[in-house]
């Protein structure tokens, strides 16, 4: 058993300051539990300057408080804090439902992890086993201070934080900000996995090191997955480190995020000598559990700004979805910026120890993208505004992917299934289509597309109209 605690002590050591925060806040009593002992605490001190040290009898009598008037205040006070307990938890299942309902479940763990929702609902019960606490105790017939004046004073604070809290809800609600709150939560995300944790370990040039490239997978050992589950966390640093004391070259056959299978290799790793391996501590640097964790998944922080997006155009509101797109084309760009996008790491000797399951620009933006474009595909509005978004993200300055973003624009635009599309709306359509054509230097290819879509045009008319608009001869002009 100590072995076993032990291990977790260790295992728990090694999580970055902010794992251990989600993982100690995803619980909701967490908070809670430490006002309760900071409330019990705040009790024992109280109890004792009054009771045990008689604070009250050395006093002025003007500013202590009588015997039955310290149980008629705290009566009142229990009775009262309860029931804005009450009226506060109640406020939490209705935002919980209204989250789960008209936005993404996903979202609820965002809410109850808000520093304001844990620091409500730990003031509320720990002010709550204080004046319970004071009432149950307090027998003996004497002066008190201390006692009914923080009962007060917990109990003010209360009712301010119960204002706070209702604001708090009021704000959430809002899309904006909740869009907001999802964006800097993937963009932390992605800092702190793509920078902070691997890119020292990147390597800026794969064709360096191609001949350390393992061959056949025949050649390989492989470490079995134990129990199906979704990867949660990888530690790439302390795989890498063990890697280089076997001097072996390891491989990740799932990446964050994946449901892993049981019985299905976990890791691939090929032997350069006759060493033995420890496959054990391998096992243990990748965490599996039943739900998939935001830690260091940019891919499901990145999917809950796509569902708001998605229930947005179902409730037939484009106004929260152009909103949610335009802040996932924000996110793109920081993910552009500051992601090297290689499969392979090395040591500091440069060596390759680590290869993973890496996703490229096209893969975020598909992720990013995709889903929104289904659902509006029928609607060329919300198709005009996800083109915008990558107009923006293409024409940011360090932008090396432009081949991926136009291959995704002229996907979206094949992809509207619509009858008839008004004129205006084809103007727009062209025009922001062109606009990202001109960034990225696929005129070529935007002048075969609108012709296929051109020709498609009944009204002769309005054909001709789009025609002198959109000359489409880019090819002969380059």
């Amino acid at each position: 058993m100590f072995d076993k605690l032990f291990r977790l002590l260790k295992e728990h050591n090694k999580k970055t300051p902010r794992e251990k925060k989600l993982k100690f806040y995803a619980n909701l009593w967490a908070t809670p539990i430490i006002y309760t002992i900071a409330a019990i605490s705040l009790f024992v001190l109280a109890v004792l300057a009054d009771l045990q040290m008689n604070a009250g009898a050395h006093l002025p009598s003007a500013i202590t408080v009588e015997f039955k008037l310290t149980q008629t205040i705290l009566s009142t006070l229990t009775a009262g804090i309860l029931s804005m307990t009450t009226f506060t938890f109640y406020g939490v299942l209705a935002a919980l439902t209204t989250f789960s309902v008209q936005f993404s479940p996903r979202i609820l763990k965002n809410f109850m992890m808000n520093t304001v929702t844990q620091r409500t609902l730990g003031i509320f019960i720990g002010s709550f086993h204080y004046v319970l606490l004071c009432l149950l105790f307090i027998s003996k017939e004497t002066s008190f201070f201390f006692i009914p004046i923080i009962a007060t004073l917990l109990t003010m604070t209360s009712m301010v934080t119960f204002i706070v809290f209702i604001n708090h809800i009021v704000t959430w609600l809002q899309v904006s900000n909740m869009t907001d709150d999802m964006k800097e939560e993937s963009a932390i995300i992605a800092e702190n996995l793509l920078v902070e944790e691997m890119d020292s370990y990147r390597i800026e040039n794969p064709n360096s090191i191609k001949h350390q490239v393992p061959g056949a997978d025949w050649e390989s050992h492989s470490i079995m997955v134990e129990k199906s589950g979704y990867v949660q966390t990888i530690d790439f640093i302390s795989l890498i480190k063990q890697a280089e004391k076997d001097d072996i070259v390891v491989r990740l056959e799932y990446k964050v995020g994946n449901y892993a299978f049981q019985s299905t290799p976990l890791i691939k790793y090929w032997k350069k000598n006759q060493n033995s391996i420890d496959e054990s501590k391998y096992w243990a640097m990748v965490e599996i559990g039943r739900n998939q964790s935001e830690v260091q998944d940019i891919e499901y922080s990145l999917n809950k700004l796509v569902e708001i997006a998605i229930r947005a155009i179902g409730d037939n509101d484009p106004k929260t979805a152009t909103r949610t797109a335009y802040q996932i084309g924000d996110l793109l760009i920081d993910i552009s910026s500051m992601a090297l996008f290689t499969p392979y790491l090395a040591d500091d000797k440069g060596d390759l120890r680590l290869i993973i399951h890496n996703l490229v620009f096209r893969d975020y933006i598909y992720i990013g993208l995709a889903s929104i474009r289904h659902y509006a595909r029928k609607n060329v509005i919300l198709t005009v505004e996800i083109l915008k978004v990558l107009n923006a993200v293409a024409k940011v300055e360090e932008m090396n992917h432009k081949d991926a973003i136009w291959e995704f624009a002229e996907y979206t635009t094949r992809s509207l299934e619509v009858d008839f599309i008004h004129s205006l709306d084809r103007e727009k359509l062209y025009y922001t289509l062109y606009s990202i054509a001109e960034t990225t230097g696929y005129l070529d290819k935007y002048d075969k597309l609108v012709n296929r879509m051109v020709l498609r045009i009944e009204d002769d008319e309005d054909r001709d109209e789009l025609m002198r608009k959109f000359p489409l001869d880019h090819e002969n002009e380059n």
